[in-house]
């Protein structure tokens, strides 16, 4: 549901596949004040279609959607507007995931396990043009070097994006579409990934992936 907006009001847009924690984060705000929920959507899709008709002031996106990822999602925004403010809000506390929101154009980071004061403040940060990194999170990502021990620290943003995808049942044609690649783009990425990853057949590296994103999930739940 989209809502009107007042003046001097921070405007929001919310980005999770959960109406209830939609319905938490909006009710949060409002009791705040001082916020405007100006719109919300269920998919990355959603709101990089919706982002240009509403031009919030900060985009709240959970990294785990349906479809695209929050990564992409906030890479498509950013190409829609390069001033774009995005807060990713994840399960995801490792690096991994840090470094990869903002090196898709993210301007912050919180993981769903702070506080809601914490909410708050970090879409005023972000909202104020300031990197935002939730407490929890901020020793790991000053670090910026994530271990070489993870595997996932080997693949760029985009080869991160195509691997997910490929864990949630996508064949090679299927991500070309929802990353607007061609499909012979998308299988050089998957052969990079395969050598990355010490993979020898792609059918190890889709067991690999299936296995990532199942384990993502199973953290979600």
């Amino acid at each position: 549901m989209w809502s009107t907006v007042g003046n001097g009001l921070i405007r929001v847009m919310l980005v999770d596949d959960h109406a209830v924690v939609r319905k938490g984060y909006q009710m949060l705000l409002e009791l705040t004040g001082g916020f405007s929920v100006v719109g919300e959507a269920e998919t990355g899709e959603a709101a990089v279609h919706h982002y240009d008709r509403w031009r919030p002031d900060v985009v709240v996106i959970d990294l785990n959607l349906p479809g695209i990822s929050g990564i992409e999602a906030t890479r498509q925004i950013l190409a829609i507007d390069l001033n774009a403010k995005v807060l990713a809000f994840s399960i995801h506390d490792e690096p991994v995931y840090v470094s990869r929101a903002f090196e898709a154009g993210a301007r912050g980071y919180l993981c769903k396990s702070g506080s809601p004061q914490e909410m708050v403040e970090a879409i005023r940060e972000v909202a104020r043009g300031q990197l935002y990194v939730g407490s929890s999170l901020s020793i790991a990502h000053q670090k910026r070097e994530i271990s070489l021990t993870d595997p996932m620290s080997f693949l760029s943003s985009r080869e991160f994006e195509v691997f997910q995808l490929l864990g949630k049942g996508n064949d090679p044609r299927e991500i070309a579409d929802v990353l607007n690649l061609t499909a012979k783009t998308v299988s050089n990425y998957l052969l990079i990934i395969k050598e990355k990853l010490g993979c020898g057949s792609t059918a190890a590296l889709i067991k690999i992936a299936a296995q990532f994103v199942s384990a993502s999930h199973r953290v979600k739940s």
